[in-house]
This record gives structure tokens, sequence and C-alpha cells, in this order.
């Protein structure tokens, strides 16, 4: 099936082309219009294409480039929005069916923000019901159907490897932007907890709940959350030459050997980089997983049996499960889990006295088939949610900015992914590092992926 193309693979070069005129917004956002209509009805990675209100945001961005106004540094670029995060006029259903009606009055703070630096909303992607999973299984791979496109934010990495976007925002609980971004072979960043406004996003965990950007490029990364974050050059320090990297053999010991293999290329470019490599202790993360699970169903249930006392028989079996696994949980347990969330958070935060970055995989196995109940790890079985967040929800709890990226191709659309971790708001200096580190790596990935 022949589909139209977005005429440029990332965001950086596609803004680059509308300043110099060599296309118009409306021409890059019809050409992503063209695309997701075209495919999205197999792909299911948006659940709505806002297509009239994108083109006549484009008209106008275009009526004020030929101007001479001044314009912000994403005007022009089509982007999507994951479902839990109001956008008008679209449909913002958090993948809930009783919410299948709810239309926002207003933007969240990001999408205002987003709209502000000229960014062109063409769509709303999918997630899952509540942004409870780690699947989406209503979203198909766009290159490799039968596996998964990971979650909550499926959608919205599938967005992006489909051509449909050239940046999307998800949000992150236990590694719902990052785990995706491993699937689909693309980027995302989970920014420092408490930089980017949460106001107008549903909640899911309060005290862990990110919202971030995704996008093909980690360079297309810095260029997004200079709109998402009003102060994030303060998030830049001094850069080092010969930056520590931190990496802890245990942590990711019982990864697929593909993953370990993955892992070991990106710290070897790191050595090639002039990086110092120095081995570290992290908290384990069977650690991390106890403490995930105390904290994310205690919240999680807190909001929606208070939110919609109403409804609880119209939420899937998953979360119906996890509201039972509050039940039985009590206070006690919910308060020595946030205390040993402090003594974890300190943990890591003694590294980056020793460490500038720490580099670990995002998921242990390769993109698991869609249908994965199970995953085995070094002879032991996992369910599939608790393998998939095993080395991403720390990071949540203790707050740190942190980038996934791909590390190497393993096979054709599908990527090993590792995860390059900083100190608390320095997240501009983790992206830095990430760029010269992705430049090192030299990855071929061509965007759009076929569909």
């Amino acid at each position: 099936m022949q589909t139209p193309d977005l005429a440029f693979p990332t965001l950086a070069t596609a803004a680059t082309a509308l300043r110099r005129h060599r296309i118009s917004s409306v021409e890059l956002t019809r050409s992503a219009l063209d695309r997701a209509k075209a495919l999205n009805s197999r792909i299911a990675a948006m659940t709505e294409i806002t297509a009239e209100s994108a083109l006549r945001e484009a008209a106008r961005i275009d009526r004020r480039r030929r101007s001479g106004a001044k314009l912000g540094p994403l005007a022009g670029i089509p982007l999507a929005i994951k479902d839990i995060i109001d956008t008008t006029p679209a449909v913002c259903s958090s993948g809930l069916s009783f919410l299948e009606d709810y239309r926002p009055a207003a933007d969240a703070d990001v999408v205002r923000r987003l709209r502000r630096a000229g960014g062109v909303v063409v769509g709303i992607t999918a997630t899952d019901p509540g942004a409870f999973g780690v699947r989406t299984p209503a979203v198909t791979h766009p290159q490799a159907p039968g596996r998964t496109v990971g979650g909550s934010s499926g959608g919205s990495a599938a967005a992006l490897a489909a051509g449909f976007c050239l940046g999307s925002l998800g949000t992150d609980t236990g590694g719902s932007i990052r785990i995706p971004s491993a699937c689909c072979a693309t980027v995302g960043l989970k920014p420092t907890r408490g930089r980017v406004s949460l106001q107008g996003i549903r909640p899911l965990v309060w005290s862990l709940d990110h919202v971030g950007p995704m996008a093909r490029r980690v360079a297309d990364l810095a260029l997004f959350q200079a709109a998402l974050d009003p102060h994030y050059a303060r998030t830049r320090g001094s850069q080092k030459r010969r930056p520590a990297i931190g990496y802890d053999p245990t942590y990711s010991a019982d990864a697929d050997p593909q993953v370990q293999a993955g892992l070991e290329t990106a710290l070897s470019a790191c050595r090639d980089l002039g990086a110092y490599l120095r081995p570290v202790a992290l908290p384990t993360p069977d650690e991390a997983l106890h403490i995930h699970g105390i904290i994310f169903c205690a919240e999680s249930a807190a909001y929606h049996r208070t939110e919609f006392p109403d409804m609880l028989d119209r939420y899937p079996p998953l979360i119906r499960q996890i509201f039972g696994m509050a039940e039985r949980s009590s206070g006690v347990d919910y308060v020595q889990a946030m205390r040993r969330r402090d003594a974890i958070t300190e943990q890591v935060d003694a590294l980056f006295h020793e460490v500038d970055f720490v580099l670990t995989p995002t998921i242990p196995v390769l993109p698991p088939m869609v249908d994965t109940q199970t995953i085995t790890l070094a002879n032991k079985s996992y369910d599939y949610t608790f393998a998939m967040v095993r080395y991403t929800c720390l990071f949540d709890h203790t707050g740190h900015p942190v980038v996934a990226m791909p590390a190497t191709i393993v096979a054709d659309g599908l990527t090993t992914s590792i995860q390059v971790v900083g100190r608390r708001h320095r997240d501009a200096d983790v992206l830095a590092f990430a760029t010269r580190l992705e430049q090192a790596l030299q990855l071929s990935i061509d965007y759009p992926m076929r569909a």
C-alpha cells in the first residue's frame, strides 16, 4: 500500500526546513495527517485525528512566518498528545469507556506550552485504560505487528514510528514513556520529577506521575523539553569532556543476552567518547518493585475509587485487580514503602557524587509478543508488567531524569534500548550527553518505518 511520507525524518530537520521556507507548515501537517488517515485504521495509534483544527493552526503559523513574526522553536511541527492529557477540541477518555464523551474545556498546561511554541496538534494517542498498563494492546506495532508497542504511552511511540507526527507527549509513572520508546525504537525523556506541570493531566499515582517528550532522535527531545520546562536553561551545568559513567553489573544481570550486549555496546561507545567507566551499586530491581507495587496500588486506587465510585464495575480486570491489592494492603505498608523510598532516593543521589551519569537497559528483553503473560529472566518467571517495569520504576520513585534510547539494532524495526540517568534537575546535561552517545552509536534507523 502506498502511503504518503513525512518529508523529514526528525523534528530538528523539519524545524530547520520550515525556518528556511523549504516546506510550509500546512504541507508538513497535511503529510502527517494523510499518513495517519491511511494507516491508523490498522495501527490504531491515534484515538482521534484532529485534522481540521491542525490544518487551521498550521495555516495561521504559515501566515505569521510570511509576515516576519517571531515564532516559537516548534512552529509548524506536527505533534500528538497522549489521551490522558487534556487537549481541545478532542475527546480525552484516558482509555476508559465511561469517559468516552469527555471533552476538556481547556488544554493542559503542557499542551498550552506546546501551542505557544508553535506546535501543531494532529491527534490524540492511545493509552492503556487509565494508563495503568504497559502493553497498550489496542495498538499494532508499525514494524513488527505481533510485538507489543509497550505502554502506557504505546500510542505515542507507535505514532512516531509510523510517521503520524514528529513529536509526541507521554506520561511516565513506572516507565510508560521509556518502555514504549524501547519497544518502538524511538526515544523518550522522563524529566526530573516536578519540573513539568501535571495540571490538566488525569492522575494515576500522585507521587510518581511525570509527563515528558517522545521523539525519534535525542536532539529532538531537547527542543521539545525546552518548550515544556519554563526553566529548562537552569538544568544545564558544566559539561565535562571526560564524564564518569556508572554501571551496575548486578542491576541487569538477569537481562536477555541481546539486551546485555546492547548495554555493553553503549558502554564501549562511552569509552570511545573519552568517558571513565565506574561500577556502582544501585538499589536492586526487586526492592524497587516491592516499593512500587505498594505505592502504585494505594495511590491509584485512592484517586479512582474516590473520583469514580459508581464506575468500579466498568474498569477492566487489571485495574480491578489493582484495587483489590490496595484493599489488602495496610496503611503501615504504605508508610514503610514511602520511608524506604526516601532511603533508595538518597542511595541514588549519593552515586552522583562519584559519577555523572548511570547507564542501564530500559527493558530486560526484546519487545515481547503482544499477548505475553509471563516473562522468564534468568530462569525465573515474572508477571509481564513487573518484568517490563523492572529496570524503569526505580527512577520514577527517585525522580531522576532519564533518557531511553536505542543501543543496537537486532532485527528489522527492533532495537535494544538503554537508559541514561543523570542528576536531578540536570535534564539538559542528560540530554546533551545522550545526544553525544547517540552520535557515537551511529545507528541507522529509518523513519517513518514501513507500515
